[in-house]
C-alpha cells in the first residue's frame, strides 16, 4: 500500500487545510493576542496519524517502541510510552512496590511538595502510600530542602520530586538527603523536559522520570506521557502495568509456562493505560523538533527577563538553582507581599488586554477540598506554598519566535504601572 506520508497532494491539501483552521482558530479565540499556549504541531504530524490509521496500526505497535528508544537514547534511559502523564506518575507509583534491594509497602510515608499538579498526590494515595506534603521555596517554586530534611520521619521510604515550570531543586542536596535516610526517589519531570542537573537529564537522577505530552508541554502527541529509567529491571515492569500485567509487553521474553499459552501469560496485575500508534507517530516528528524548540523557549524566556528587570522592586522571576539548566515552561512571576498592588490586579489587567495568565499550578494542594479527605495532608503549616498561592502567576513562554509579542507584553506590563502611578523602580 502507497504511504499516505509520501503524498505530495495529500501534503499540499493537508497544508491549505491546517492554515485556514489556524486563522479561523486565531479570529475565533482572539480575547487572546498572548495565549498561555499554541499548536506546535503541522502536517508531518497528521500524517503520521493518518498513516497508521489507514495501515490499521492504531494501538500500540512499532511507532511506540521506536519513539520510546529515540526518546530514551536522547534523555539517557529505557523509556515506556503511556497514554498521559498521568498515567506515567500512576505507573512509577505503583512501581515503588517492587523497586528492587527492598520494595515500599502499603502505609510508607512519600514526601512530596505542596505545590504540584494533584496526579503526583493522588497517584501516591491510589499506590497505597501515605503522603506528606512539604513546602517549597517560594523563589525556586520546588521543594524546600530545609523543610525537607525536617519531613523526613521513621515512616519515610521515598521522596516523589517535581520539578516545576522547567526548573529543578538542588538534587545534589536531595540526593544526599536520600543517601543519609536511604530513601528512594521518584521524579515527576512533566513540566521539564530538557531540564538538567549539572548536565544529567532530569528523570534519571532517581528510580525513575515522569514526563507528559500534553498539547501546552514541550512536546506533544496530544495526550500521552513517558516514563524513563535506568534500570532495564524496573522497565520491564512498567510494561507489565502498563498493560494488564502481560507477559507479551515485554523486551525480554519470559520462559514458556507448562500449560500457558504464551500468547495469553499474565505474570503480574496491571491497568490498560497503553499509548497508540498516532500519538507515538505524534511523538516522533516532534522529538525531531524538541532542540529548535528549547532554543526558541531559552531565547523568549531571556528576553521577557531582561524586559521585566525593571520592576524588580515589585516582583520577581523563578530563580534557577546553580548548576540548573532550566528548560523553560512557563514564566513565573511572584508579586511582593510589600508591592502596592495585588497579583489579582495585574492577572486582571493583563488578561483584560490579552494575555492569559493562570495561577502557578493549583498553588498550594492543602488549600483544596479534597486534601479534605486525607489526614495526612490537612491543616500544615507550609507558608512557602502559601505564598505561591496568593502571590504566584505565570504567562506562557512559547517554543517559536516571539519578540513581537514580548516587547508588546513589556509595553502593556509600563501601561500597569502607570495606571498605578507607580515608577518602575
Amino acid at each position: 500500500m502507497p504511504s499516505v506520508k509520501n503524498s505530495k497532494s495529500l501534503r499540499d491539501e493537508l497544508t491549505l487545510h491546517l492554515g485556514e483552521a489556524s486563522r479561523i482558530n486565531s479570529s475565533k479565540t482572539s480575547q487572546y493576542w498572548y495565549p498561555l499556549a499554541m499548536a506546535t504541531y503541522g502536517v508531518d504530524e497528521v500524517l503520521e496519524a493518518l498513516d497508521s490509521m489507514c495501515n490499521y496500526r492504531t494501538t500500540m505497535w512499532d511507532k511506540t517502541r521506536q519513539f520510546e528508544n529515540d526518546f530514551g537514547s536522547k534523555f539517557g534511559g529505557e523509556a515506556v510510552m503511556v497514554n498521559s502523564g498521568s498515567s506515567a506518575d500512576l505507573i512509577a507509583a505503583f512501581a515503588m512496590h517492587e523497586l528492587s534491594g527492598g520494595s515500599l509497602k502499603t502505609g510508607d510515608e512519600v514526601l512530596v511538595p505542596a505545590v504540584t499538579w494533584p496526579t503526583q498526590i493522588w497517584s501516591i494515595i491510589m499506590a497505597g502510600f501515605t503522603p506528606i506534603f512539604v513546602d517549597v521555596n517560594p523563589q525556586t517554586l520546588n521543594i524546600d530542602i530545609d523543610d525537607l530534611r525536617k519531613k523526613v520521619s521513621s515512616k519515610t521510604k521515598a521522596i516523589a520530586i517535581v520539578h516545576l515550570m522547567g526548573n529543578t531543586p538542588n538534587m545534589a542536596e536531595v540526593d544526599l538527603i536520600c543517601q543519609e535516610y536511604n530513601l528512594e526517589m521518584i521524579e515527576d519531570c512533566c513540566e521539564s523536559l530538557g531540564t538538567k542537573w549539572n548536565g544529567k537529564p532530569v528523570g534519571t537522577l532517581g528510580q525513575s522520570g515522569t514526563f507528559s505530552f500534553f498539547f501546552s508541554h514541550h512536546i506533544t502527541t496530544m495526550e500521552g506521557g513517558m516514563l524513563i529509567t535506568t534500570n532495564p529491571e524496573l522497565a520491564e515492569r512498567y510494561r507489565l502495568l502498563r498493560a494488564h500485567g502481560w507477559s507479551r509487553n515485554l523486551r525480554n521474553p519470559i520462559d514458556p509456562i507448562e500449560g500457558l499459552d504464551p500468547r495469553y501469560t499474565f505474570v503480574n496485575w496491571g491497568f490498560n493505560v497503553r499509548p497508540t500508534e498516532l500519538q507515538a507517530g505524534f511523538g516522533q516528528v516532534q522529538l525531531a523538533r524538541v532542540d529548535d524548540f528549547q532554543l526558541h523557549r531559552l531565547n523568549n524566556a531571556t528576553l521577557l527577563i531582561k524586559l521585566l528587570e525593571k520592576y524588580r522592586n515589585y516582583f520577581s522571576i523563578m530563580q534557577i538553582e546553580p548548576g540548573a539548566t532550566c528548560s523553560w515552561f512557563a514564566l513565573p512571576i511572584m508579586i511582593h507581599q510589600n508591592a502596592p498592588f495585588t497579583r489579582d490586579e495585574i492577572t486582571n489587567f493583563l488578561e483584560e488586554v490579552g494575555v492569559e495568565t493562570r495561577p502557578i499550578v493549583a498553588g498550594n494542594l492543602a488549600r483544596h477540598p479534597a486534601v479534605s479527605r486525607f489526614p495526612t495532608l490537612r491543616n500544615q503549616n507550609l507558608p512557602g506554598a502559601d505564598l505561591v498561592h496568593k502571590q504566584g502567576f505565570y504567562i506562557g513562554i512559547h517554543p517559536v519566535d516571539m519578540e513581537n509579542n514580548i516587547h508588546r507584553i513589556e509595553h502593556e506590563i509600563a501601561r500597569f504601572f502607570k495606571w498605578m502611578d507607580l515608577a518602575p523602580e
